[in-house]
């Protein structure tokens, strides 16, 4: 499932969501063990009044091997691929769902 939406007010370019998007799947594949047809990754303008430049939410659905650590090392890559392609320091949000609350369709 892993959602990611990058938030940021500097536009993105084509290549640059494309770098990112490759970095976002390859932690989801290797750390959250995503399959890849359920990451979806999104890149959303914003006007940013308050807080930082740039912000990464994710929501996941919540697995046993979706530890502390797995979430560490992807916020950390994360952290890393946007400071590599926007120059900014995001400031990340992951959040778990349950499958018991989780609807979806697609």
């Amino acid at each position: 499932m892993p959602v990611i939406k990058i938030f940021t007010a500097d536009p993105v370019t084509a290549a640059q969501a494309e770098a990112m998007g490759r970095d976002m799947e390859q932690l989801c594949l290797g750390l959250l063990r995503a399959k890849p047809s359920a990451i979806q990754i999104a890149f959303l303008p914003a006007v940013m009044a308050r807080g930082a430049p740039s912000l990464l939410e994710m929501h996941y659905r919540a697995q046993p091997f979706r530890d502390a650590a797995a979430l560490a090392g992807f916020m950390d890559g994360a952290e890393r691929s946007l400071r590599k392609h926007l120059g900014r320091v995001p400031r990340i949000r992951c959040f778990s769902v349950d499958a018991v609350g989780l609807s979806a369709l697609n």
